[in-house]
């Protein structure tokens, strides 16, 4: 009887819901604005929200009410858009905030059709707390940031 190998979760990552195009075509990941009294926003509403606002906008990417898939296609959207100097604030939020709770290797294995990294993507991983982190979890990170 052939033993069989676990699937590696890789051949989903390389063709997944977290690339730049799979993003930006898709908006289910917009958070839901009826709860607020609001209309729904666009994707580029959202972003734009955001980034003029971050603190007003924290709890759309703080994994409290919604799943680590859509909060994590909000920050990169977000980081998609952003500029720096000008979005220092939201990209350390989302850095220090749900992409340093999630981080991870699979986090790590969808970031990979983000490289080569973009500074303020570069900015918002350099504000994850790594030290908390396995050594290879850190080194497989500083490798990725090292790619130009």
């Amino acid at each position: 009887m052939k033993s069989r190998k676990p699937k590696r979760h890789t051949a989903f990552v390389s063709n997944n819901a977290f690339t730049p195009d799979a993003i930006a075509s898709d908006a289910s990941w917009l958070p839901d604005m009826a709860d607020c009294g609001e209309r729904p926003a666009s994707a580029e509403d959202f972003v734009q929200a955001y980034l003029a606002d971050p603190g007003a906008w924290h709890w759309s990417t703080d994994l409290l009410n919604d799943s680590k898939e859509e909060t994590l296609k909000r920050a990169l959207a977000v980081i998609a858009r952003a500029r720096l100097p000008d979005h220092q604030q939201a990209l350390g939020q989302l850095g220090a905030g749900p992409i340093e709770d999630m981080m991870s290797e699979m986090l790590l294995d969808y970031l990979r059709a983000w490289m080569p990294f973009s500074e303020p993507m570069r900015y918002a991983l350099h504000c994850v707390r790594m030290n908390v982190e396995p050594p290879a979890l850190q080194q497989r990170l500083r490798a990725m940031l090292a790619v130009w």
